[in-house]
């Protein structure tokens, strides 16, 4: 397990560092204030930080012996849980362009919390609402994102 959290830091951190000179490459300010580059630097610096911080700690911790191989993927009732969820979103994404944002996310914020395990039929509605109609709402309206709508017009 260690050594897997090695690993795991260590692939974190180059990201964190690439992003760090991506970053670099875009202006920190402009003459309104924080330019393109000033979150992803900051991001990218604390996330580096953090990075070496877990792997300095990872790193001290000791050994423990390994009585038998850990597995990387859940198996059982978790691994098919987590391979829906995968499927969901390899579905999701295919389903934006067709059927545009709002239905495509009611049925996998729908099927995501079904595959999570929630049973009550309102609550599964309610979230999937919410999640599909409202966050379109927020955006389009508020924040002035453009999210797709689709070959349906949703």
């Amino acid at each position: 397990m260690r050594q897997g959290r090695l690993i795991a830091t260590g692939a974190m951190l180059l990201f964190c560092l690439f992003a760090l000179w991506q970053s670099l490459l875009l202006p920190l300010t402009d003459r309104l204030g924080p330019g393109p580059g000033f979150f992803p630097f900051w991001l990218s610096l604390i996330g580096s930080l953090l990075a070496i911080a877990l792997l300095v700690t990872t790193w001290r911790e000791p050994t423990e012996p390994q009585i038998e191989t850990p597995r990387i993927l859940p198996h059982g009732p978790g691994g098919r849980r987590w391979l829906a969820i995968v499927g969901l979103i390899a579905a999701v994404t295919i389903a934006m362009e067709v059927v545009g944002f709002r239905l495509a996310m009611l049925v996998f914020n729908a099927a995501l919390v079904a595959a999570l395990g929630e049973r009550r039929w309102w609550l599964i509605a309610l979230f999937a609402v919410l999640g599909s109609f409202g966050v379109y709402y927020v955006f389009t309206t508020w924040l002035d994102v453009i999210l797709p709508t689709g070959k349906l017009g949703f």
